[in-house]
């Protein structure tokens, strides 16, 4: 009775870890594109898993991500891989390095450099592929991402890349807009940034309300500082409205000297807070 416990223990700790793997079959690998000025996403669902997403945000670089159905439980280390597909036997699987690997929905993340290569593999028909933790104890996961049907999905994705808005809401959601001397009016610099985002808004609906808030600095009387704060709001809230942003969306304000965004006790200070403080809400 010992011999046969001590049989099955033995027998249990030299059996290899649990494993699955997760790939789109050639009849199921399908590449989708979403494409619009504020964002390409471009991005294949994986059987059982989860999607592999490649993404470009307005203003911002690319980026891929694993979005699992089925949230990673436990952090640790994920395993790349260049892998061929089965009609390219000749190929050996090369590794491309190791990333960590969070808990949640998301728990792979790759910057713009790492992602670059994958799509550069995936246009010659190579299978990126993840070796990563799995949901229980001695479990692992291999995902490999497939290339059948990735290159007319990739066309697509490139012609969206040529329309992106140059600007995202993080660049644009606070913007400070700053003025000479006794000066409101639009011009330049200040010019090109309210076009930027007054053409943001009219892409993004998502933004309901731009504050506009005019200030000076503390050279000059009080109440010429409150008049010029005015002016200076007035003259972007009127721009904004001339290239197309809803009057109602506006909410206008002027507070002359009294709330200074630093100390008005050096010259480049002073010329910071001549100021208008332009920011968008969603």
């Amino acid at each position: 009775m010992w011999n046969k416990f001590l049989f099955c223990v033995l027998l249990l700790a030299a059996a290899p870890a649990l494993a699955h793997t997760y790939e789109a079959r050639l009849d199921q690998s399908v590449w989708n594109l979403e494409p619009s000025p504020l964002k390409c996403r471009l991005w294949q669902a994986v059987p059982n898993y989860g999607e592999a997403v490649f993404e470009v945000n307005a203003g911002e670089s690319l980026r891929f991500y694993l979005d699992l159905y089925r949230p990673a439980r436990k952090p640790g280390q994920a395993e790349l891989l260049i892998t061929a597909p089965e009609w390219r036997g000749e190929l050996a699987s090369r590794p491309l390095g190791k990333t960590r690997f969070e808990p949640g929905r998301r728990p792979i993340e790759l910057a713009e450099e790492v992602a670059s290569t994958l799509l550069a593999e995936l246009q010659v028909g190579m299978t990126p592929a993840f070796v990563h933790p799995g949901w229980g104890a001695q479990h692992e996961v291999s995902v490999g991402v497939s290339a059948v049907n990735f290159l007319s999905a990739y066309n697509g994705y490139l012609s969206c890349l040529a329309g992106l808005y140059p600007a995202g809401f993080d660049q644009l959601q606070q913007s400070y807009l700053h003025f000479e001397t006794n000066k409101y009016g639009i011009r330049g610099a200040l010019k090109e940034r309210l076009d930027l985002i007054a053409g943001y808004v009219a892409l993004d609906p998502s933004v309901r309300r731009i504050r506009v808030d005019g200030h000076t600095d503390s050279r000059g009387r009080r109440g010429h500082n409150w008049e010029l704060s005015r002016l200076r709001a007035k003259a972007v809230e009127e721009y904004l409205q001339a290239q197309g942003v809803p009057a109602d969306m506006i909410d206008m304000r002027y507070h002359g000297e009294g709330r200074p965004a630093k100390r008005n006790d050096s010259s480049g200070n002073m010329a910071f807070n001549r100021r208008v403080l332009v920011r968008l809400e969603r």
